[in-house]
C-alpha cells in the first residue's frame, strides 16, 4: 500500500519522467534529421513552427483564463514539438468529457420546481443575495431550494462518524463518487456496510476517479464490488500513457443515500482524512451533510457524471423522493462545475461573493493559485474596506504548489488581506464564509485545477443556521494559526522569490 505522501511523489515522479523523456526524445529525433537529412531539416524545422503557430492562434482564439493560455503559449514556443502534443492531448481529452457529460440538459424537468415565492421574498429582503442566487442559478444550471436542513463537519472524522450511521440507515439506494478511495480502515469501515446493504437489496453505485485512486485502490476492490452485486465506474481511464498528463479529472466528493440525505467536502475516503494516518500533522478538513429538497440537485449531478461513462440513459425521477423536513429557513444551490463551459462556474461564483461582500470574507483553500481576476478582486475588496481573510497549509503536501500559494503572498498583503498558516499541519477544506449571510462548501480549491479544470461540485447556503458553525470554526482555526506579517515576508530568501516567479509563469499547468 502506497501511502499519501508516497503516492503523490511518485505520481510526480512519473510525470516528470515522461516529461524528461519527450524533450530527450525531442532532442535527439532533431539532432537525427539534421545530421542524417540535414537538407531536410529545414522543413522539419518549419513544419513544427507551423503546427506552433496555429496551435497558438487556437489557443488565442479560445474563451479561457488568460494566466491558462499564457502558461500553454510559453511551453508550445520553447518545446514546440512536445509542447503542442501535450496540447493536442489536452484539447482531446477535455472534449471527450465535455461532450458525454453536458449532453444532459438540467432545463428538461431534471431538477425540482422553485417556489416563486422563495425568490421574491429573497428580492425583498436582500437584493444583493438575491442578484446572487439569480447568477448562480443562470451559469451552473442547478435550481434552489428551501426546506434544507444542514450539517457542518468541522474535521473529518466527525464526517466519517455521521456517515457511518446514515449508511446503515439506506433502504433504497447508496452513491458513491469520490476523487480518490483508498487501501484504509476507512474503506474497510464503508465497504462492511455496503455489503450487507447490497445483500438486502440496496442498490449500490460507486464512481471513483482513475488517476486519483490509480497507485492507491485496492487490487482486489473491483472483484469484492463484483462478488456482492455493485456497480462500479472509474472516470476518464488512462488509454495510453501520454494522457497520464491530462488535467481534467473527477475531483467531486459526493455520498447520497436514499435521495434522502447527501455529503460533500474536501473528504475523500483515506485514513489521512480522519487522522489515522498522520504524515503532515493533523489533517483539517471541512464537510457537509443536507437534508431535504437540495439532496435532489447532488442525485442529478452523480447521475449525469454515471450516464456520461455508461452511456445509457438514466431515469432520473426514479431517484427523487419526498421528505419530511419543512420550514427550515435560507436557501441552498448545490452545483457543478465543468471545464469548457461558457462560463467558469467555480472561479465566478467565488468573485461574485466577494464582490458582493460588505463586511468580510473568509476563505480556506490547501492551495492558493490564483488568476490575476481573483488576485484582483480579493485586493480590491480589502482596500475597499472589507475584512478578507484567507487561511492555507503550514505543512504542504506538495512543496511546489506551496511555493505557487507564498508566490501569491506579496500582492495581497500589501493590499491589506490577511494571510494564516494552518500551523498543526495541513488544511486541506474549501470553505468560503461572507458577512454572517452566504458560505460554499464543496470539493473546490482556489487553484487552476480546481476552478478550471476539474469536475466539481459544492453548495451555496444563504441564511442557513449552519453559517454560525462554520463562522465558529474559522475563528477557532485562525487562532492555531500563524499570521503571515509583510514585514517578515518581504525578508525572505532571494532566490526563493525568483523560483517563484518562475514557477508562477506554468502555474496553471501544475
Amino acid at each position: 500500500m502506497l501511502l499519501l505522501g508516497e503516492r503523490k511523489i511518485f505520481t510526480s515522479l512519473f510525470k516528470l519522467l515522461i516529461f524528461a523523456f519527450w524533450i530527450v526524445f525531442q532532442f535527439i529525433a532533431m539532432t537525427l534529421i539534421y545530421n542524417i537529412f540535414d537538407i531536410f531539416f529545414i522543413y522539419y524545422f518549419i513544419f513544427f513552427e507551423i503546427i506552433s503557430a496555429i496551435a497558438v492562434v487556437h489557443l488565442n482564439y479560445k474563451d479561457e483564463n488568460t494566466s491558462y493560455k499564457i502558461s500553454w503559449v510559453v511551453l508550445i514556443l520553447l518545446i514546440p514539438v512536445i509542447g503542442v502534443m501535450f496540447y493536442i492531448l489536452s484539447r482531446i481529452g477535455i472534449i471527450r468529457n465535455f461532450n458525454r457529460v453536458n449532453k444532459i440538459n438540467l432545463n428538461e424537468g431534471l431538477l425540482a420546481k422553485e417556489d416563486s415565492n422563495m425568490l421574491k421574498s429573497l428580492r425583498h429582503e436582500n437584493i444583493t443575495r438575491y442578484n446572487e442566487v439569480k447568477l448562480i442559478k443562470n451559469i451552473s444550471g442547478y435550481a434552489c431550494y428551501e426546506n434544507t436542513d444542514i450539517n457542518y463537519f468541522p474535521c473529518g472524522e466527525l464526517m466519517y462518524e455521521n456517515l457511518i450511521e446514515e449508511l446503515k440507515k439506506a433502504k433504497k439506494f447508496i452513491f458513491l463518487e469520490f476523487f480518490i478511495i483508498s487501501k484504509s480502515s476507512m474503506l474497510d469501515g464503508i465497504l462492511e456496510i455496503l455489503k450487507q446493504k447490497s445483500h438486502e437489496g440496496v442498490e449500490i453505485r460507486i464512481l471513483v476517479d482513475y488517476i486519483g485512486s490509480f497507485f492507491v485502490l485496492p487490487g482486489d476492490f473491483k472483484k469484492i464490488l463484483r462478488e456482492n452485486n455493485i456497480k462500479f465506474k472509474m472516470f476518464n481511464p488512462v488509454k495510453l500513457f501520454l494522457s497520464i498528463m491530462l488535467n481534467y479529472r473527477d475531483h467531486r466528493k459526493i455520498a447520497i443515500i436514499d435521495g434522502r440525505i447527501a455529503f460533500t467536502g474536501g473528504i475523500n475516503i483515506g485514513d489521512e482524512y480522519i487522522n489515522k494516518y498522520k504524515k503532515y500533522g493533523y489533517w483539517k478538513d471541512m464537510a457537509i451533510s443536507l437534508e431535504g429538497d437540495a439532496v435532489y440537485s447532488f442525485t442529478v449531478i452523480f447521475l449525469k457524471m454515471w450516464q456520461s461513462i455508461s452511456k445509457k440513459n438514466e431515469n432520473f425521477e426514479k431517484y427523487k423522493f419526498a421528505h419530511s423536513i419543512k420550514n427550515f429557513p435560507g436557501i441552498t444551490i448545490p452545483y457543478a462545475s465543468e471545464p469548457e463551459k461558457l462560463d467558469s462556474t467555480a472561479e465566478d461564483i467565488y468573485l461574485s461573493i466577494i464582490n458582493s461582500t460588505k463586511n468580510y470574507v473568509y476563505i480556506t483553500t490547501p492551495y492558493l493559485v490564483i488568476s490575476y481576476e481573483m488576485m484582483l478582486c480579493l485586493s480590491l475588496a480589502s482596500k475597499r474596506g472589507v475584512d478578507v481573510r484567507i487561511i492555507t497549509p503550514s505543512i504542504p503536501d506538495k512543496k511546489i504548489v506551496q511555493i505557487l500559494t507564498r508566490s501569491h503572498y506579496d500582492k495581497l498583503l500589501d493590499a491589506g488581506v490577511k494571510i494564516y498558516e494552518y500551523t498543526p499541519g495541513f488544511i486541506h477544506g474549501k470553505v468560503m464564509l461572507s458577512d454572517d449571510e452566504c458560505a460554499v462548501v464543496g470539493t473546490i480549491n482556489m487553484d487552476y485545477r480546481s476552478l478550471f479544470l476539474h469536475f466539481e461540485c459544492a453548495a451555496y447556503m444563504y441564511n442557513v443556521s449552519v453559517i454560525k458553525d462554520i463562522y465558529k470554526d474559522f475563528i477557532e482555526t485562525i487562532s492555531v494559526s500563524q499570521k503571515i506579517e509583510k514585514h517578515i515576508w518581504e525578508r525572505r530568501n532571494f532566490l526563493r522569490k525568483i523560483m517563484e516567479s518562475i514557477l508562477k509563469l506554468f502555474a496553471p499547468l501544475t
